[in-house]
């Protein structure tokens, strides 16, 4: 109910076409929670709209944007390709299979670290990660982290759009997928594949029933495929948590655990007829505390046209205006479940 009412508020203050929300147990990858605004009441479905029946966290795909670098960075990290410090140069722009690529700012960044890169989402940062590592690697990479086929989940109805075979990929796509354009996923999908870091590097599979009656989900009997080393995954939890507390990620803080939760914002322009429109999907993700988090949540709103926003479009961004609703959410997940930040 809680996540109910922080994404309708949200979607709301937005002004939104909709949002959703998706929780779940780092450990299980067991969904907590499961969220649609707007929605319809089930007593009297005859009077809805009838494309509210399509549920868009399992049934739509999205470009989830920079979300995506927590994926690509990962993957270059635990190749041996790059490390959090290692030092590029980001003159705003990088030439690709003969498009010039931009940041979002598109400004001249110069010399700046990886975790720079996560903090502020520079897309120049995202593509050297990932030509550093090879396209054989990242697409590996891709697969493992559960992006390139459905989840598998328990529910009917799973859409997914596999990316071409890495034989087919262009190299422009492969730098756009870098930074989460040209991809497509469903929430499902990008909250498991987030969950890894979570995890300890594991892939744990989402699911809805634990059980049925003494019979224990088969997923949880299988053990969980090992994608990226403890190691690197503890690298990357701490450059999501440098996202939190010097990046995008501020808005998204919750008292208390300012400085233990991570967490990564993402915004991705919508496509129509094969061009890239105005309009946005905005998101955040994130997991708290951030060495032994207790919950993984994404928040995805589609078409937010945040007040102000005709005259700068970066106000639809994910940090202001899913990151809030993640906070919101959080915050009352904390004080009810007695969540208590980790000693450090």
């Amino acid at each position: 109910y809680a996540a109910e009412q922080a994404l309708a508020d949200g979607v709301k203050k937005a002004n939104a076409e909709s949002g959703s929300v998706l929780i779940m147990d780092p450990a299980t990858g067991g969904i907590i929670a499961w969220a649609d605004y707007p929605s319809y009441n089930a007593n009297d479905f005859i009077h809805t709209d009838p494309s509210h029946f399509l549920d868009p966290i399992s049934s739509s795909v999205y470009e989830p944007g920079s979300v995506m670098k927590v994926v690509t960075l990962s993957g270059a990290i635990n190749a041996g390709a790059i490390t959090p410090d290692m030092v590029i140069n980001d003159p705003g722009f990088l030439y690709v299979g003969g498009y010039r690529i931009y940041d979002w700012d598109r400004r001249n960044h110069g010399s700046i670290t990886y975790t720079y890169v996560l903090e502020h989402s520079l897309n120049v940062g995202a593509m050297k990660a990932m030509q550093a590592e090879g396209h054989a690697n990242f697409y590996n990479y891709l697969q493992a982290f559960g992006l390139t086929k459905a989840s598998g989940i328990d529910v009917a109805a799973e859409d997914t759009i596999p990316p071409p075979s890495a034989a087919k990929m262009a190299d422009s796509q492969f730098a756009t997928s870098a930074f989460g354009q040209g991809i497509d996923v469903n929430m499902i999908q990008m909250l498991a594949a987030i969950n890894v870091v979570a995890n300890g590097g594991k892939y744990a599979p989402p699911h809805i029933v634990e059980r049925i009656g003494n019979n224990l989900n088969p997923v949880l009997l299988q053990p969980q495929r090992q994608v990226i080393s403890p190691a690197t995954a503890l690298k990357m939890t701490q450059m999501m948590e440098q996202v939190v507390q010097h990046g995008s990620g501020w808005m998204s803080r919750v008292r208390g655990f300012e400085l233990d939760q991570a967490g990564k914002t993402g915004t991705s322009q919508i496509p129509v007829n094969g061009k890239y429109t105005l309009d946005v999907w905005a998101s955040y993700v994130g997991f708290l505390p951030a060495l032994h988090p207790k919950f993984t949540m994404i928040v995805v709103m589609r078409k937010p046209h945040y007040p102000g926003s005709q005259q700068d479009w970066t106000l639809n961004d994910g940090y202001i205006t899913a990151a809030p609703v993640w906070q919101k959410i959080a915050q009352q997940i904390v004080v009810d479940w007695r969540i208590t930040p980790d000693a450090r």
